[in-house]
Parts: structure tokens; C-alpha cells; sequence
């Protein structure tokens, strides 16, 4: 039997990325659901989103590879976070692949009031770069995701200005990769494309992209992983990464 190829695959970014929830087996397990209204202990906390998603996907795309997913995204953390997770990553360890996306919280924080917290975008574009030069020398292949802008079709005035603010670190963060030469998947305008169009929704319920219009919803997160998983498969980022089939005496 030909043994199974592993790929491992990073992922760095910020709660987008990480994606926390609560998980309990009362929640999941159809054959044991809580009761509406019945308390449920929370076992653990575990990422989901659009990175699990994708995972998903690429194992029913590659069923002969064995995928191994680490998901360092965190929660809150700015690019000066990040660059320094970077670095700290264990002596040695090698990945197939790196997904890199961050700068949401370098602008965001200007916006809270937490000003110490808060990454200039010069700042920004230097932490962007140490990290890629961390990535590309640690995995075969990188891969950069531009951040989703904050729910724009709310569209009040703070929310018109962070996003036009975040849209420019989207800019320098595909600068930095182009330089890089790392391939940047920049989902601004699909996002907000999708966004507009749902505005026209009549009613209350109309879907949504985001749950709290920063984090994605469950349809941000299909559209995340959309944009995700068309970007490898059009380019063929796993076939290129697997080893090349060995010859056997009746192919030579």
C-alpha cells in the first residue's frame, strides 16, 4: 500500500482566522441533543470558520493526503502581535503550507481608544514584511488573505472611516506579498459586493455577513472559504506540493 502524504499547513492571523466557539457534544451529537431550554455544559473551546472550512474542502478535493491543520490565529492580536508569534514559532518546524492574513485590530484599536495598542500603518507594513520573511523561510508555499472589510453597508460614519483606513493596510499587506513574492487573495470586493446586495433584503432576517459586524457570520464564513478555496484550487497549490509519483519499471 502506498503510504498516505501528509501536508501541514499553517494558519496566522487574527479571530477571523482563530474563529473560537463553544462546543459541547449536547450541541452536536444528533442522537443526544439538549432539549430547548436545558442547560449545557461547555466542554472546551475550539476554532471553526472558515479555516476548518477549507480544511473540509481540501480533504474531499486530496482524500489520499492527510491534512494537519494549526491554527495559530488569535484573537485581538495586531500585527505587532503576530510578528512576534512569528518568531516564536517552535525551533524547526516546517510547514507545506502558510496562510498569513492580519491588520483589522492595527485599525480597529485607534477606533477603541486604545491608542498604545494600535499599529501606525508604516508600523504595520514592517511587522507585514518580518513576517513573510519568517513564513517563506519556514513553508514551501505562502499564501496572504487580504482582512474583510467591517460590515460597510451599516455605513455609519466611524464604520465608512475604519474602513477606509483598513482598505489602505490592505493595500500596503499586498504590496508587501507582491514583493515578497507571495500571492495575495484579496476578498475586499467580494465582500463587499455580497454585502450591498443583501442590504436589499427586505425585513428583519435578511442574511448577513457578519454576526456582530466585525466577526463573520455563518454566510461570511461560506464566502470566506470560497474565496479561499477557489485561490488553491485554481492555482493548484496542492498538486503542486505533492511528491512526484515515483516511476515504476513499466513507466520507464
Amino acid at each position: 500500500m502506498t503510504p498516505k502524504t501528509t501536508l501541514r499547513i499553517l494558519w496566522l492571523g487574527t479571530s477571523i482566522m482563530e474563529h473560537r466557539q463553544a462546543y459541547s457534544p449536547r450541541l452536536t451529537d444528533q442522537t443526544n441533543l439538549a432539549r430547548v431550554g436545558e442547560t449545557v455544559r461547555i466542554e472546551e473551546h475550539r476554532s471553526n470558520g472558515y479555516v476548518r472550512s477549507v480544511h473540509l474542502a481540501l480533504q474531499l478535493a486530496h482524500p489520499q493526503v492527510a491534512f494537519v491543520c494549526h491554527n495559530q490565529g488569535q484573537g485581538g492580536a495586531t500585527s505587532r502581535d503576530l510578528s512576534r508569534a512569528a518568531r516564536n514559532l517552535s525551533t524547526g518546524a516546517r510547514f507545506d503550507l502558510a496562510v498569513f492574513g492580519c491588520g483589522i485590530n492595527d485599525v480597529w484599536r485607534a477606533y477603541q481608544g486604545r491608542d498604545a495598542e494600535a499599529v501606525a500603518i508604516d508600523e504595520y507594513a514592517e511587522h507585514y514584511t518580518a513576517i513573510l520573511t519568517i513564513l517563506v523561510a519556514r513553508a514551501r508555499h505562502v499564501v496572504c488573505v487580504s482582512e474583510t472589510p467591517i460590515r460597510p453597508d451599516a455605513d455609519p460614519q466611524t464604520v465608512a472611516a475604519m474602513n477606509e483606513d483598513l482598505a489602505c493596510y490592505n493595500q500596503v499587506a499586498a504590496q508587501c506579498a507582491a514583493t515578497a513574492g507571495v500571492p495575495f487573495i484579496d476578498v475586499w470586493t467580494p465582500f463587499t459586493e455580497t454585502a450591498y446586495a443583501l442590504a436589499r433584503h427586505q425585513g428583519t432576517a435578511a442574511p448577513k455577513l457578519w454576526s456582530d459586524g466585525v466577526h463573520l457570520s455563518d454566510l461570511g464564513v461560506a464566502l470566506l472559504t470560497q474565496q479561499v478555496e477557489a485561490h488553491l484550487r485554481e492555482n493548484r497549490v496542492v498538486e503542486r506540493l505533492l511528491p512526484e509519483p515515483r516511476q515504476t519499471r513499466a513507466d520507464k
